[in-house]
């Protein structure tokens, strides 16, 4: 059985509120990526606040399981990285990138562990990379075997005080 490459894309604050959930907000290349690939459409958010929303979807555990019951920026961390989903697709043989905002480590946290060099410096992408450019620049690489790539942008993010 060939084992299918994981594009998972997350971006603050959007929601389903894009085109390919039947909104007015016209995203053709989400819209296309939609159609040719898997669009989950029973979707819940766990947690209202971004970290531990993230942390969730990325542990397959409630914020009050895997300990990310606060923003990593402000001091919040999982209680056990190594329950972080590149961990099992690892082991399945996938290779994994990170490129954008994971945001379920705190600075010098260990969330970003990836075999390209998009690691995390807490919740920046290490060198400055834009989170698209990388992701296209992975992309464009050949790939002798599955990948994972999580690309997150920070962007559209609701003012914060």
């Amino acid at each position: 059985m060939t084992r299918p490459n994981i594009l998972y894309i997350h971006s603050h604050d959007t929601g389903r509120y894009i085109q390919p959930y039947g909104h007015a907000v016209q995203t053709p290349v989400l819209q296309q990526l939609a159609e040719d690939g898997i669009l989950f459409r029973q979707n819940f958010c766990i947690n209202p606040t971004c970290s531990p929303s993230r942390a969730a979807l990325l542990t397959g555990s409630y914020p009050h399981e895997n300990g990310m019951t606060g923003l990593a920026h402000r001091g919040w961390s999982l209680n056990d990285y190594g329950r972080h989903i590149i961990h099992a697709l690892r082991e399945a043989g996938y290779v994994s990138a990170l490129a954008g905002t994971q945001h379920i480590a705190h600075a010098g946290g260990g969330a970003g562990r990836s075999d390209e060099p998009w690691k995390t410096i807490g919740y920046d992408v290490d060198l400055g990379r834009n989170p698209t450019r990388g992701a296209v620049e992975f992309l464009g690489k050949p790939h002798d075997q599955p990948f994972f790539l999580s690309v997150h942008f920070d962007k559209p993010h609701f003012p914060v005080n």
